[in-house]
């Protein structure tokens, strides 16, 4: 997945997490969307990594 598509779900799960009604529910949202954004990170970091090898 690119970074816009998993910025994209990050975004859809901390919404699923606003409208949950149920604590556990909104902590579970919560923490998918964290590990989304993670992933996301970790995609921009990989990114500038190959360009900075490929510049080097």
């Amino acid at each position: 997945m690119d970074e816009e598509t998993l910025r994209e779900r990050v975004e859809s799960w901390r919404r699923r997490a606003a409208a949950a009604h149920d604590p556990r529910e909104r902590a579970a949202n919560l923490l998918i969307a964290s590990h989304y954004a993670a992933l996301a990170q970790q995609t921009v970091t990989r990114a500038r990594g190959n360009l900075a090898a490929d510049e080097a």
